[in-house]
């Protein structure tokens, strides 16, 4: 395919043409072979550093996730003991007894 600067065509005139073509030689090839292997290289270590810094996040997310469930645990129980002294103190003054503390 011949693509000219012109639209108009002269007869006898030598036409320019538009398209270059990419040449690679040896040296050239080496080189970007090289480039390309070095930047899929990059890629794959920024990827796994990434995951790996996601892992160190979900696992301290974890620990917190375990302290906290751990302190609702103890929150329950403390409750739990309150309620029932309440109960004591509301039962004993319903019976008219005295309670000493």
């Amino acid at each position: 395919m011949l693509i000219t600067h012109s639209k108009s065509f002269k007869r006898g005139s030598r036409k320019r043409t538009i398209g270059k073509q990419l040449k690679l030689g040896p040296v050239s090839l080496k080189f970007v072979t090289v480039a390309f292997l070095a930047i899929a290289a990059l890629f794959y270590l920024a990827q796994s550093a990434q995951t790996s810094s996601f892992k160190y996040k979900i696992m301290d997310l974890e620990d917190q996730k375990g302290k906290i469930q751990t302190d609702v645990k103890q929150l329950e129980v403390e409750s739990a003991r309150l309620k029932s002294l309440n109960e004591i103190k509301t039962n004993a003054a319903a019976m008219g007894m005295e309670l000493s503390e």
